[in-house]
């Protein structure tokens, strides 16, 4: 295992025994028998190291789904379907530190730690959108388009904050949760009712970006 694979499962072991990030690199190190200068050839801080870890969250997930042999056949619709399932699969190898860190936090905020990951799913959610519009699934509408990344990333910040609070078996209600959420966004980005909904979109997340 490479050290920036050990430092990113150091990360999780002890986010998942102490319900917080380490208080200092050389708390990180010691229990992995590395040094500080290790660390920081790999990251710049505690933060930017929890950053890398949701964000290596969501690559490993993407990976995943994008590696099975009908993904090249699925439309937009279907992609974000089988993204947002794998993504709560994978999830439950690091349930407990997903509770610590998203129990209690707004699905409006983006505290610096989700940056990374942030970016990322935007990143891949503007090339669903690109495809989506090319195929008919999702409505073209100029500028506003710009805005569905955006709204895609709040769509998966809903259903995080949705399965941290599910205790149904087998967390069926977050399967159903993703299923539902999925085909309404969808149906909006193919009417009108989208235009009024990013209304409320324009006024939301300025404000949250003060509460982060």
């Amino acid at each position: 295992m490479e050290n920036r694979e050990k430092f990113l499962v150091g990360f999780r072991d002890h986010m998942a025994r102490h319900g917080h990030p380490p208080a200092s690199v050389l708390a990180l190190c010691e229990p992995l028998g590395l040094g500080e200068r290790d660390f920081y050839t790999e990251f710049g801080s505690i933060e930017s190291l929890e950053s890398a870890f949701w964000e290596d969250l969501f690559t490993k997930t993407l990976a995943a789904v994008e590696s099975g042999a009908e993904w090249e056949g699925f439309g937009a619709r279907q992609r974000m379907l089988a993204f947002l399932y794998a993504f709560l699969e994978k999830s439950l190898d690091v349930r407990t530190v997903l509770l610590f860190r998203f129990r209690n936090l707004s699905p409006l905020s983006t505290p610096e730690w989700l940056r990374g990951m942030e970016h990322r799913f935007k990143e891949w959610a503007a090339e669903l959108v690109a495809a989506g519009s090319s195929s008919g699934e999702i409505a073209e509408r100029g500028r506003l388009a710009g805005l569905y990344p955006t709204a895609m990333y709040l769509l998966l910040r809903s259903v995080i904050d949705f399965h941290v609070k599910d205790t149904s078996a087998r967390y069926e209600r977050s399967d159903a949760y993703v299923e539902k959420s999925v085909n309404l966004a969808f149906d909006l980005l193919r009417t009108q009712a989208i235009d009024s909904a990013f209304d409320l979109l324009r006024f939301l997340v300025p404000r949250s970006r003060h509460h982060s």
